[in-house]
């Protein structure tokens, strides 16, 4: 029954508002239902019960919303571990195994659902009255206090209800034996087609209808939500759920395909504004254009960044897109040259917001105090000009997703912060974007534009903003719809340089990353052309290479070595004199242009 004087102690300490109930319903005080009860008719009642909204009762406490596995053969519950782990109870089956059948969440109440979310008979969202939470056939599972959600985690769980409604009709028409790999290769189909959950969420159905259905196979039936998306990305035809109907024997009008609608993206219906008389476009005549003093761009490193710049690096996973951009953040913020790119010195280093969304803030402490201590003594540091986030620092471990205003505010927010402290506005670096986008679309451009939209405008605010990215499986390009790229003032691919042009270092004790500017808004000789980073892993140092191929690093190396053109085209080395020539153009093209610019149409030395 759990219901002990403890127990009473424990909830009201965590905020919970307790009444006494019988059967699902409240007890009354002068008939009406009332907060003020001692903790000994507590302890008397039949069952113990929660409010969801204690304010109602003329109280203060934590805002409960409940979600109600309301299926009587219990298969709802079967997908309860896909939820957030919270309080949680249950009944027993027929078995006598306990199941759950209620999860109890903090939410703001400002955050409370607009509608009812229910699916009678399946699952619910209880937010007006009460959850029974301990007492008569009640057993509690996990007696934790209730996790606190953000409005973006209170999305996602709102979403998961409808998940669940959709398993739990899938789980009735699953075939027991024979076939089981179609189904699940058109499931991850219908849910890549035509849903914007998110790769975890699709995965996580799979391996819980998996766990649901006794299939051991659960590796093997995951891996299929990968290979859609793969097959998807490509322009190759996938699967839908009139596909998955099809071979589970159902009709386009049965409760799975209805449960299946359920899950895809809802046209959201426009809110009424206040009309508002359009008042015309600011303008200014080209004389008061010209006039106008505008904040001058001011490059911190040129050409790769400066005030009022937008950037993208993108690369495959692991390629090294942290390791850079952590390196460029920091030499930044500290006014330290990056290999050949020469620090402004004219101006002082800005403030850095670096927002990591991926990995684990031990990860990333390691990484930074190895900068610091490889570059002690170089110049006296400032620390406090560098500010971190990482998940770990965040409430509930979870940032607000960038797809939300919330989230977006919350970046904006803070870098008005450090401009207020510091006096100048910070560079932001967002790593990456497909963790800190949240449940988003990235290959449908309409899911990019309120992004996009906000990073434009940052910059005109004066803000500089570099976004993480991952690549297409090929490495040549962003993932996307490609309206990502559209803004950008610079676009940076990194990649590993093919077994051909990599250099001689032993893997072992470096890492090769190949840099290449995709898109510069400033005509720079000598930019454009790719290179190789090499990071020597032991000290951390960085250093750059040409990209040529095992012939022209021959040539190189003939040439350091203090002979001609003539002596290596007359040697006997092979060498052809168009080969020679060639590399020796490529190994002074790299040399040129890299401390010049062109300004009016003429190129001068910068630095």
């Amino acid at each position: 029954m759990s219901i002990t004087i403890d127990n009473i102690k424990t909830w009201r300490d965590w905020g919970m508002v307790l009444t006494p109930a019988k059967d699902k319903k409240p007890l009354t005080k002068n008939k009406v239902w009332s907060a003020d009860w001692t903790e000994d008719e507590l302890l008397k009642a039949e069952r113990i019960a929660v409010f969801h909204q204690p304010e109602k009762r003329g109280v203060n406490g934590s805002n409960i919303l409940t979600i109600d596995f309301d299926c009587p053969k219990f298969i709802a519950s079967c997908f309860s571990s896909m939820f957030p782990a919270s309080f949680n109870m249950g009944k027993e089956d027929s078995t006598g195994a306990i199941r759950t059948t209620h999860l109890e969440y903090e939410i703001d109440p400002a955050d409370k659902p607009k509608r009812k979310i229910s699916y009678e008979g399946v699952i619910e969202v209880l937010t007006s009255t009460c959850s029974i939470i301990a007492g008569k056939d009640r057993h509690i599972i996990s007696n934790v206090k209730p996790l606190r959600l953000s409005k973006t985690q209170l999305e996602s769980v709102l979403e998961l209800v409808k998940v669940v409604n959709f398993m739990r009709e899938l789980f009735i028409k699953f075939p027991e034996k024979g076939n089981r790999d179609e189904v699940y290769l058109r499931l991850a189909g219908a849910l890549t087609k035509e849903t914007k959950l998110s790769t975890q969420v699709k995965e996580q159905m799979i391996d819980s209808m998996c766990y649901a259905t006794g299939d051991i196979e659960i590796n093997k039936r995951v891996k299929k939500i990968k290979y859609q998306e793969k097959q998807l990305e490509a322009g190759q035809e996938i699967a839908g759920i009139k596909s998955l109907c099809e071979i589970l024997k159902v009709k386009n009008t049965s409760p799975l395909a209805k449960a299946f609608d359920e899950l895809k993206p809802e046209i959201e219906e426009a809110e009424e504004e206040e009309e508002q008389i359009p008042q015309g476009l600011t303008t200014l005549t080209l004389n008061q254009f010209v006039d106008r003093d505008y904040p001058p761009i001011l490059y911190y490193m040129y050409p790769i960044i400066s005030n009022e710049c937008l950037g993208m690096i993108f690369a495959l996973p692991g390629k090294g897109k942290t390791l850079f951009a952590l390196e460029l953040a920091w030499r930044c913020s500290q006014g330290l040259d990056f290999m050949e790119w020469k620090f402004n010195d004219m101006i002082k280093p800005p403030p850095v917001l670096y927002v990591e969304g991926e990995m684990s803030a031990r990860q990333v402490q390691e990484r930074v105090i190895s900068m610091v201590d490889r570059d002690r003594g170089i110049k006296d540091f400032d620390l406090d000009n560098f500010y971190m986030a990482v998940l770990k620092e965040q409430p509930n471990e979870s940032y607000q997703k960038l797809k939300t205003p919330e989230g977006r505010l919350n970046v904006q927010v803070k870098a008005d912060e450090i401009f207020k402290k510091t006096g100048k506005k910070p560079i932001i670096f967002l790593d990456n974007v497909r963790f800190l986008m949240g449940n988003f679309n990235e290959k449908e451009g309409q899911d990019w534009i309120d992004f996009v939209l906000w990073l434009a405008t940052l910059r005109a605010k004066g803000y500089s903003t570099y976004f993480l990215h991952h690549a297409v499986n090929t490495g040549e390009k962003a993932s996307g719809s490609g309206y990502q790229d559209s803004n950008l003032d610079v676009n940076i691919k990194l990649s590993q340089p093919d077994e051909n042009s990599a250099t001689d270092h032993s893997s072992d004790h470096y890492t090769q990353i190949q840099f290449e500017f995709k898109k510069m808004r400033e005509n720079v000789i000598g930019q454009m052309t790719p290179f190789i980073m090499v990071v020597d892993r032991n000290k951390g140092s960085w250093s750059k290479f040409p990209v040529l191929n095992k012939t022209e690093r021959k040539i190189k190396s003939m040439l350091d070595s203090g002979k001609t053109a003539k002596d290596i085209i007359s040697d006997k080395e092979g060498m052809s004199k168009a080969n020679v020539h060639k590399t020796i153009n490529k190994l002074k093209g790299e040399k040129d242009g890299v401390d010049k610019q062109t300004i009016d149409r003429k190129t001068k030395e910068i630095f």
